[in-house]
């Protein structure tokens, strides 16, 4: 029970790293939605109360003081509509119920008697609270000024109420306030564990369709990933103004290695190569495995000849033991320039760089060959 209470103390009290940052935007636009429909509902209940003091002839202050209570009211609504920040929003809901509160109050020591349309309008006004989002700290502060505010006034009042309307006062305003807090803190027991199940399916994809487009073997990304990814990158590697490469390139006799070295060896030379490239954001610039030892490089910038040479030698260095014999793995590799205007698709780009890679494969290998589309210049 403790543990529930303290949990619905404070609706951005989250013990799940990173579910707060989650969860608080949520928290704040259900919120706004919350103020609204507040000032919506209140809106409503003393448009009603007004007519029905113009109605029975209750006095021109009721009418009055109901009609200003009206305009609040909307004024409240419009205003919430324009806040971005949630104790912003909250301290509009307490301004809303306090100030009703207030009023009733002042008509009440001003008409010298709790008419009956006081004493439902303060339990409306608790009754309210929970259409708010918030908190049991806020809805504690909020019902226990409206609370505290009419027991003041009432029983230190020069005005003399009687006696049994100051005890239904009294019951009303308690039963209210323990249903409000009771809806409070069930609503956001109920609304912390939604967020918490959203916060966790929503992870759970994200890791899963990592998982996807990643190869098991080395970590990097796999083919499903950069072909979905290409456009996008090369899109945002022009619009920053830097010059877009798309690589394609194998291990150098890498059928040899395994069958003279062993496939666990083999697939330590392809884990270094994914090691080389780890240098690389991950955002716009990736290494990604396309199948057996071949992969594709999408990076951009100045010189990425010379960071693709770098890190291809440095592949022996990222090996947990070298190759017997004082072998290394080399690569070839065909890296093109990609256009600004008329950017090839990834098809595209795949068939132009797997042209310049056979081209180095038919050189002996080892060897790093640019070139760009045809008919462009990038």
């Amino acid at each position: 029970m403790m543990n529930e209470l303290s949990s619905a103390w404070s609706c951005t009290a989250f013990r799940a790293p990173g579910l707060r940052e989650y969860a608080e935007p949520v928290i704040t636009e259900e919120t706004r939605r919350g103020v609204a429909l507040l000032s919506f509902v209140a809106l409503l209940y003393l448009g009603l109360a007004t007519t029905m003091c113009a109605a029975f002839k209750l006095g021109s202050s009721y009418t009055y003081t109901y009609s200003l209570l009206c305009a609040l009211a909307l004024h409240i609504g419009l205003s919430s509509g324009k806040v971005s920040h949630l104790r912003e929003l909250y301290l509009l809901a307490m301004l809303l119920l306090v100030a009703c509160g207030s009023s009733l109050v002042l008509l009440a020591q001003q008409s010298g008697q709790l008419h009956a349309i006081l004493l439902l309008s303060v339990a409306v006004l608790i009754m309210l609270v929970p259409v708010v989002p918030w908190g049991l700290r806020e809805a504690v502060l909020t019902i226990g000024a409206i609370y505290l505010m009419f027991t003041a006034s009432t029983w230190l009042s020069r005005v003399r109420f009687a006696t049994l309307d100051l005890w239904v006062l009294q019951c009303l305003m308690l039963i209210a306030a323990l249903i409000s807090l009771a809806l409070v803190a069930r609503a956001l027991g109920v609304r912390k564990h939604d967020l918490a199940l959203r916060f966790r399916l929503e992870q759970a994809q994200r890791d899963l369709t990592e998982m996807l487009n990643r190869d098991h073997l080395t970590g990097a990304w796999n083919r499903r990933h950069i072909e979905r990814d290409f456009e996008r990158a090369v899109a945002r590697h022009h619009a920053a103004g830097v010059q877009s490469y798309f690589g394609l390139f194998d291990i150098d006799r890498f059928k040899a290695i395994n069958d003279t070295f062993g496939h666990s060896r083999g697939d330590a030379v392809l884990r270094a190569v994914q090691a080389a490239f780890s240098h690389l954001s991950g955002a716009d610039e990736y290494l990604a495995r396309l199948g057996g030892d071949e992969f594709a490089l999408l990076m951009c910038g100045p010189e990425v000849p010379a960071r693709i040479g770098a890190a291809l030698a440095s592949v022996t260095a990222k090996m947990d033991s070298p190759l017997p014999g004082a072998a290394a793995p080399t690569v070839s590799l065909g890296l093109i320039a990609l256009p600004v205007r008329d950017c090839p698709s990834f098809d595209q780009a795949y068939r132009l760089a797997d042209e310049l890679l056979y081209q180095a494969k038919r050189a002996g290998g080892d060897t790093i060959l640019c070139g760009q589309p045809k008919g462009e210049s990038a």
